[in-house]
């Protein structure tokens, strides 16, 4: 199941990395901006980190090291933040203005938006916590919710 949210998660990544919107020069630079100011590439390593982490906690500690090795060689290679970071501003582009971004940028170079960007791994390390813990207090159920919806007929 773990993995299988991984891939959904590389699957849209390359979504987002398929979309090219139109957006004025501003706006791009004002959303790349956002991305320098909220310490984007830290928190998108970390996230990649994080998933890693979880969808392979329940592999043989022989086959976890693999798995790890070889997704961070697909990622490094398909979804590194190098390859990522221009339509990662392009989406903050198409969602927000450029006045709107101009005070993102602000916001996170503010005390409060330090402090976010310092906690916001922790955070988000938690909450991959919580919903493992929720789907696996409940894997008997969703299997069976699984079996069901794909049961042929």
């Amino acid at each position: 199941m773990k993995f299988k949210l991984l891939i959904a998660f590389i699957l849209f990544c390359t979504a987002v990395k398929a979309q090219t919107p139109a957006v004025t020069p501003k706006q791009l630079k004002a959303a790349e901006d956002v991305l320098i100011a909220s310490q984007a590439d830290v928190q998108f390593k970390a996230g990649i980190t994080t998933m890693l982490k979880q969808a392979s906690s329940s592999l043989p500690e022989d086959k976890r090291v693999k798995f790890i090795e070889v997704m961070n060689a697909f990622v490094a290679k398909y979804i590194s933040w190098d390859s990522m970071k221009d339509q990662l501003a392009s989406l903050y582009a198409q969602e927000f203005t450029e006045k709107e971004l101009t005070d993102l940028a602000l916001f996170y170079r503010s005390p409060l938006g330090l402090k976010l960007n310092q906690k916001q791994p922790v955070l988000l390390q938690k909450g991959a916590a919580l919903g493992q813990q929720a789907v696996q207090s409940h894997q008997v159920e969703l299997q069976q919710m699984m079996q069901e919806a794909f049961k042929e007929k």
